[in-house]
Order: C-alpha cells, then structure tokens, then sequence
C-alpha cells in the first residue's frame, strides 16, 4: 500500500511538473515560433514577388533595344517637325528608283486635323448603336500636312512608285487616287498618269508668332535623272 501510494506521489508530481513546464516553457516558445512561421512565410511572399519584378524588369532590359527601335521608326514615321525637305528627297529618289518620267509634289501647310461634323461622333441609328467611336481631342491628334502628287511613266513605273512611297519612312496615307492613259510616241508603250491625294502626320503644329517657328511655303523645282527620261519635282518647301 505504502509503494503504491509513493508511486501515486510520483505519478502527481510528474503531471505537476509537465503543467508548469508547458505553461512556463513550451506554451510561449510556440506562440513565439507561430509568430516566427507567419513572418517567414510573410518574408517568402514578399521574396517571391520581388523575384517576379526582377525577371520583369530583366525582360524589360532585353526588350530595351527593340522598344527603342520601334520608338525611332514611329518618330521617323510621325516627326515632331514638318521635315520636308527630307520627305522630297526620299520621294524623288524613289521616282528616280522607279523610272518615272515625271513626279510633282504639292505639300501645303501643316494644319490641325479636321473636326468631325457635328452629330456624327457618338450618333445612334434606329437601334440606339453607337453609329462611329468619339473622336480624340484634338490636343492628342496629330496635325496634317496634304500633298497632291503627279506622277507619269510606264504602268509597272507608277506601280513601283507608289509601292516605294508606301514603303518610305515616313508614314504617308492615300486618300483618293486616279489613273488617265495616254499614247506614248509612236509604236511606244501607253504612259499612266497618276493623280494621288495624301496626307502626313507630325506630332504637334508648329509653334507660330514670336519667337515661333511659322509654317510658310515656297515653291521651288529641280531636275534629276530617272532611266531614260527625267523626273522633275516640284516641291514647297517649309521653312
């Protein structure tokens, strides 16, 4: 009886023992060590998305030079300027590539592109549709230079030159375009008359008044040489 009740006593105090030692010891280490989880799991979170950001940025490096390419070819297609002068060149030099007998430019004045008409941005039909998309302000739409171009020479002549213009730099849209045939000389082939109606595109008008730049015109020509006959240009040339 005696070493039963001792083993009970001992029994008591071991459960005694444990009690105090999970209340003093090990209940607050595993709330500290809890804490210590969320904040790790915390900190891997944040390092997964600060990986991510690095590839990103990384990729965004590489892309670095083809962004900046593309960036140069829209600056050439759209330039901040008229640049005129350079446009002519490029055109006549493809009339020259070509062969054309004869090529003329008449660019008029940059000017703000038109407004649309009113009642037509946003209008609706019978079926209450949007009939065209609203227009963009006009602070963020490009302003146009017109040009009326003249160009004669052989059908395949023309082909090519209007297939050059498309593929110039600067970005040049075809409104209207008209064909007339005429004889050539006698026993020689028809030559095409090509009438074309375009428009190009600078980021913003040029400033005006003092201290501005103004967009005024002459009108000059030259001559250059283009397969068997020549092609002469007649430009307006901003200044």
């Amino acid at each position: 009886m005696r070493e039963r009740r001792a083993w009970l006593i001992g029994v008591a105090a071991g459960v005694v023992v444990i009690v105090i030692w999970y209340l003093a010891l090990w209940s607050p280490r595993s709330g500290a060590l809890g804490r210590q989880r969320t904040r790790l799991d915390s900190a891997q979170q944040q390092t997964q998305q600060l990986q991510t950001q690095l590839s990103r940025l990384r990729q965004q490096q590489r892309n670095e030079p083809v962004v900046q390419a593309q960036l140069e070819t829209l600056k050439a297609a759209i330039p901040d300027d008229p640049a005129l002068a350079q446009f002519i060149l490029d055109t006549n030099d493809a009339a020259t590539k070509s062969g054309v007998d004869f090529l003329s430019i008449s660019p008029t004045p940059p000017s703000a592109p038109a407004t649309p008409a009113a009642g037509t941005a946003g209008a609706s039909g019978s079926s209450g549709a949007s009939a065209t998309p609203a227009a963009l302000p006009a602070s963020k739409r490009p302003a146009e230079i017109k040009i009326a171009l003249n160009v004669t020479g052989g059908y395949f002549q023309v082909l090519d030159f209007i297939n050059r213009l498309d593929a110039l730099p600067r970005l040049v849209v075809i409104d209207t375009l008209s064909l007339s045939g005429g004889g050539g000389t006698t026993g020689g082939p028809i030559k095409l008359t090509a009438q074309i109606s375009a428009r190009m595109f600078l980021r913003q008008l040029p400033a005006t008044g003092t201290g501005g730049t103004s967009a005024s015109t002459s009108t000059t020509s030259t001559t250059s040489p283009a397969g068997a006959g020549s092609t002469t240009t007649t430009t307006a040339a901003s200044r």
